[in-house]
């Protein structure tokens, strides 16, 4: 059920704009042509694109020229912070993310995938403050990410019951995610309110086709509710379907 949503690793148009115009050459800067803001979005663009593609050296490279051009602008500093994580350099990748908030302290963005990397080495507590301070952000626009990372971070700790509560928040804002309401049925299964589970995975199976994973939870329901003939049909299903998933060893092997 692990997985994160990382948002606002994009380019963002960087506030504000120069007196003059500049462009880069092999000697340094010429005027007149670029200017420092549009030279720093394109390296931020191109050390994205290097990360992406796990070049390293040269989105550090390009990361370094960005700021060169743009001292103060958080989104290279998120996009520092980013590179850091990539890297393994957990230091590193804290001191970017703190200076990133510094420059915009309220940029949901940042909150949100700083609560992501916190999270990330088993800082929940503090995971869980930057995503609710994403939240609280009103012009942030992602809302239901947040609310799932948090879910999925509080389910990370041992949490089920705030991952529930989270993750249904998350549902609130985006009811087409469905894989957040598949999370949400087996939460409920795993605090055994299997009513409300059921209910869960039948509004997933009226728009999803099935998968190992959820006609895995159906047998589960199913048995619990000691529904005997629906058990078998789930089981046949999962079967005949998917042979090889772990979910059908698990069948095989009556490990439920």
């Amino acid at each position: 059920m692990k997985r994160f949503a990382v948002v606002g690793l994009m380019i963002a148009a960087l506030a504000g704009c120069s007196s003059q115009s500049y462009i880069e050459t092999s000697s340094g800067l010429s005027d007149n042509f670029v200017d420092k803001n549009a030279a720093a979005r394109s390296r931020l663009t191109l050390a994205l694109k290097y990360i992406e593609i796990e070049n390293y050296q040269e989105a550090k490279i390009n990361l370094d020229k960005a700021v060169h051009y743009s001292p103060d602008n958080a989104d290279i500093y998120l996009a520092y912070a980013y590179y850091y994580q990539k890297v393994k350099e957990r230091q590193q990748a804290e001191k970017a993310y703190l200076y990133a908030l510094d420059l915009a302290p309220g940029d949901g963005n940042i909150h949100n995938n700083f609560g992501v990397f916190l999270c990330g080495i088993a800082r929940f507590d503090e995971a869980e403050v930057e995503f609710l301070a994403a939240i609280a952000v009103p012009s942030y626009n992602q809302i239901a990410n947040s609310y799932e990372n948090a879910g999925r971070c509080a389910l990370e700790s041992g949490d089920s019951e705030k991952a529930l509560s989270y993750l249904e928040s998350s549902l609130a804002y985006a009811p087409q995610n469905l894989d957040v309401r598949l999370s949400i049925a087996e939460l409920n299964y795993m605090l055994a309110d299997f009513a409300v589970a059921k209910q869960q995975l039948t509004k997933y199976e009226s728009v999803s086709k099935a998968t190992a994973r959820s006609l895995w939870l159906g047998f589960k329901i199913a048995e619990k509710q000691n529904s005997s003939a629906v058990a078998e049909v789930y089981s046949r299903q999962l079967l005949a379907q998917f042979p090889l998933a772990f979910q059908t060893q698990k069948y095989i092997t009556n490990d439920y």
